[in-house]
């Protein structure tokens, strides 16, 4: 899907053994980011994780082969200058920490919400002022359900590209990527509609029996009184519990700042705080050094 979307590509590092066979990979994709101007791109990269292993690769070896393809990929990324680096989803705070930091990265704390879909109904889990909008926004004849056509992808991508255009530190794909998100199946876009209107919806990714909310928006203020974001979490997440899914996960809750209306929010739905780090790697020295001095680490 990465491939078929203009100015993203795939990267991947493979990790081999002596016979030749696969033991490791680690994804990544480049974006290049154009600006107003229409002619200068940003060139940016994102690594997913910690990579995938061979079952026998025991925890001490990992280390050592995240390491050689951590090498191989920065070397690469370089080379062809992409001198803005991200890595998230890794699943120990610790994991990798010497390897990124010989690569300048920066550990910054980054927040996350999971939601349980097996030990308990969401209906179980959901704050009762929450429970109560959605109900409201149902007497009033909002309803979310998934896509149908490609002409309701388009008036989602447009309203997502709307609420992001001042919240630089999202990036929104090409819409070609959601169109493909679309016809695939492990991967879900809703649309939440008052009168036949698109106000809101969601994109939902699977991987196996973990889903993940990609995106979230609704008009909030114009329909203020609809609820039309309680709506659209809801009916995700419920979606989730329905297709027999484990967890939800909503991944960009952000910096762990004191106040954050937005993560007060996504945790009225019952789920859980998760504290992780997102590394980051900045071209200017500088920048780095002042970041690993802000977050003390």
């Amino acid at each position: 899907m990465i491939e078929h979307t203009p100015r993203m590509s795939p990267c991947m590092a493979i990790a081999y053994d002596d016979e030749g066979k696969i033991v490791a990979h680690l994804f990544a994709s480049l974006r290049r980011i154009r600006t107003k101007l229409g002619f200068y791109y940003f060139k940016r990269a994102r690594i997913y994780g910690e990579g995938v292993y061979k079952p026998d690769v025991g925890f001490a070896e990992k280390h050592l082969v995240f390491d050689e393809m951590v090498n191989a990929l920065m070397a690469y990324l370089l080379e062809h200058r992409y001198f803005h680096v991200e890595i998230s989803d890794i699943t120990k705070k610790t994991f990798g920490y010497r390897t990124l930091r010989n690569h300048r990265f920066v550990p910054i704390p980054w927040m996350q919400i999971h939601h349980s879909l097996h030990s308990k109904t969401p209906e179980e889990r959901i704050f009762d002022k929450a429970k109560a909008n959605v109900d409201s926004a149902y007497s009033a004849g909002v309803i979310t359900r998934q896509a149908e056509t490609m002409a309701e992808v388009h008036a989602l991508y447009k309203l997502v590209k709307a609420y992001y255009r001042l919240r630089k530190q999202r990036y929104i794909p090409h819409e070609q990527l959601f169109n493909e998100l679309a016809l695939s199946d492990n991967a879900h876009i809703y649309v939440t509609l008052y009168k036949d209107k698109i106000i809101g919806g969601s994109v939902v990714v699977d991987a196996g029996k973990e889903s993940m909310i990609w995106f979230d928006v609704a008009m909030r203020k114009r329909y203020k009184r609809l609820h039309p974001h309680d709506v659209t979490i809801w009916y995700a997440i419920k979606e989730a519990h329905r297709q027999g899914q484990n967890h939800i996960h909503i991944l960009n809750i952000g910096l762990p700042f004191s106040n954050s209306p937005y993560r007060d929010f996504m945790l009225s739905f019952g789920g859980k705080l998760i504290s992780s780090y997102r590394w980051f790697r900045y071209s200017n020295r500088l920048i780095n050094r002042f970041m690993f001095w802000y977050y003390q680490m």
